[in-house]
């Protein structure tokens, strides 16, 4: 709301009372920051608004509010305390009948059932697909599931070892901790194998290697999911050990595991190097090419050179219907003196007038501040400085010939810099083309924020 009142696109909050608009001093702060800013009326159905006690109730409201939240803690501390169940879905395999929570059967042979089959080194998913052919229930949630049986689900109940060995039920309240005694529905010789098999499967590599990729959080699918990276440094040799590659081998891949999920259009997966060459390139023509960056700057500058002229002849209109408004209103009164109108259809009249000269107002004090930051910026200086420290980074970054680890170290650095800044996304289709769009910010955020209407959103946009 607070937004759409310094864009201009009312100025008018009407509501039902005052706590409707704030509950505590810092909101009421910023409320009154842009009110007074962009002289906006209020009006309030159930109370009148008055300014000067709006701190009072304010910080009143905050009070409430904090009594509300400390009143509502110590009640569930005093449940809790007392061994009584909170309120919340309970881990599969229990249910909570009215203060206590109970085993379910149903659900609690397959607990037993998916830790036995990870004690027998059966693969997650190879569970998951044993417990969809035999038809599992699972929990209802709020939100419908999208596929039966998921890892994160899996992980869930393996995750949960210890409760479901130790028979405890675990709340956090206001920084403590309560445990509700429930039954247990493994036993501890389960739990032990389990607990041990965890640790065995955990690998800690002597010399761990973070290994450094261009695309990092840009590269997506047709699955909507940002795709991870990996380096494989082994590789099975053909009588079945594990060797040690005489090159890693780096890829990106898609994190979805389940295929029901997984777009027909996904590639699943791309070697490292293919995909951020194909991706620097198109990254050096949308730099060097004059027909996208400087182009596109260029435009962006014409548009905001017109959109300075509209708003010059807008406050120019601006300041002549005000004019008109007030020889008006001076006409009414001059009229009304010597015709004795009636009191009542005078004071429709004039009410009439000055809300119609408060709008004209309003929206003459946002013209003004707009150009303002038009002339305090020399907008064709700025884009063109912008376009030639790119394009000199660019050149350099694309002709440099590291020798060193720590010179190729820095030109990664560097050329990730500029691909955090330049691409906005880059999305990977089946046949492993990358189709990339470019956000060039031109303007800094601060200026763009104070100009409405700002072309393209103070950005250069580009799709290769």
């Amino acid at each position: 709301m607070l937004q759409d009142a310094s864009k201009g696109n009312f100025n008018v909050i009407l509501a039902w009372s005052e706590d409707r608009l704030y509950r505590g001093l810092r909101a009421m702060i910023m409320f009154f920051e842009v009110v007074q800013r962009y002289k906006i009326t209020i009006l309030l159905a159930k109370e009148t608004f008055d300014p000067q006690i709006a701190p009072i109730r304010a910080w009143a409201a905050q009070i409430e509010l904090e009594n509300i939240r400390e009143r509502m803690t110590m009640g569930v501390i005093a449940r809790l305390k007392a061994g009584k169940a909170n309120t919340g879905q309970e881990r599969y395999g229990y249910v909570r009948i009215g203060e206590k929570i109970h085993v379910l059967d149903d659900e609690a042979t397959w607990v037993r059932q998916i830790f036995e089959w990870y004690t027998q080194k059966i693969p997650l998913m190879q569970i998951r697909k044993r417990l969809i052919d035999a038809n599992a229930p699972q929990k209802h949630g709020c939100a419908p599931r999208r596929i039966r049986w998921s890892r994160s689900s899996i992980q869930a109940i393996l995750g949960s070892a210890k409760e479901y060995a130790c028979g405890l039920k675990t709340y956090s309240r206001a920084g403590q901790t309560f445990h509700i005694p429930v039954a247990p529905i493994i036993d501890m010789p389960t739990y032990e194998l389990f607990t041990k098999m965890r640790e065995e499967n955990k690998t800690y590599p002597k010399h761990r290697k973070k290994n450094d990729y261009l695309l990092s959080g840009h590269l997506k699918c047709a699955c909507n999911l940002t795709w991870r990276a990996r380096t494989t440094t082994h590789r099975r040799s053909r009588k079945g050990e594990w060797v040690e590659r005489k090159t890693p081998i780096s890829t990106y891949f898609c994190p979805q595991p389940h295929k029901e999920l997984r777009s027909s259009n996904c590639s699943k997966s791309v070697n490292a190097k293919d995909a951020e060459t194909q991706v620097w390139q198109k990254l050096y023509n949308f730099v060097m090419n004059p027909d996208f960056l400087l182009a596109q700057a260029k435009e962006l500058v014409y548009q905001l050179q017109q959109n300075h002229e509209y708003l010059q002849q807008t406050h120019k209109e601006l300041l002549e219907e005000l004019e008109k408004q007030s020889h008006k209103r001076q006409q009414i009164i001059t009229d009304a003196r010597k015709a004795q109108r009636d009191d009542d259809d005078f004071a429709e009249q004039m009410r009439e007038l000055y809300g119609k000269e408060e709008r004209l107002k309003h929206r003459l004090a946002t013209i003004e501040q707009e150009l303002k930051n038009y002339i305090e910026v020399d907008w064709e200086t700025k884009a063109n400085d912008y376009v030639e420290d790119i394009q000199a980074s660019m050149g350099k970054l694309n002709s440099a010939n590291s020798q060193t680890p720590e010179e190729q170290r820095r030109i990664f650095l560097l050329k990730k810099q500029l691909v955090d800044e330049l691409v906005a996304k880059a999305i990977i289709d089946g046949e492993r083309d990358i189709q990339v769009e470019f956000r060039a910010k031109i303007i800094d955020l601060a200026v763009s924020k104070e100009i409405l209407n700002f072309p393209n959103s103070r950005e250069v946009v580009a799709r290769l």
